[in-house]
């Protein structure tokens, strides 16, 4: 019995295709934690942090420095992200849970993860030095 050199060839892209359009594609599959599991967890580097949108947002008192509530709905968490055009001590508060205080100058600085299937609100913060903070926003809820 004669084989062509192709079915092998053809079998197994028959079989790559079947299986890729059999597995789910939704990021709920491939996220790094859900909801209380994401509590503590940087964002950086997570399936979270890849589908991220801005929830919410406010300026800072100063009408420069700008605070987004974090929000990824594979991850069902949220996280504060603060920004700031030029270097200076920032930090990104979760209200009533995690603050993260940069110990250097950055332009942007995040905290850590917070279960998003209730209301989550966040802060940011800029100032002198760490610790130091004469410019703040207001509460933004998401």
């Amino acid at each position: 019995m004669k084989t062509h050199k192709l079915q092998p060839i053809l079998t197994l892209t028959i079989l790559a295709v079947l299986v890729l359009t059999l597995l789910p594609t939704n990021s709920v599959f491939a996220a790094t934690c859900t909801g209380s599991g994401c509590n503590g967890i940087d964002p950086q580097g997570t399936t979270c942090w890849n589908d991220a949108t801005i929830a919410n947002w406010a300026w800072g008192s100063d009408g420069t420095m700008k605070n987004r509530n974090m929000y990824s709905p594979g991850c069902v968490s949220n996280w504060s992200y603060t920004l700031y055009p030029t270097a200076t001590y920032l930090a990104a508060e979760t209200v009533g849970v995690f603050r993260y205080e940069a110990p250097r100058t950055y332009t942007y600085v995040w905290n850590s993860m917070w279960d998003g299937s209730g209301l989550v609100c966040t802060r940011g913060y800029k100032g002198s030095s760490q610790g130091n903070y004469d410019i703040y926003s207001n509460s933004v809820c998401a």
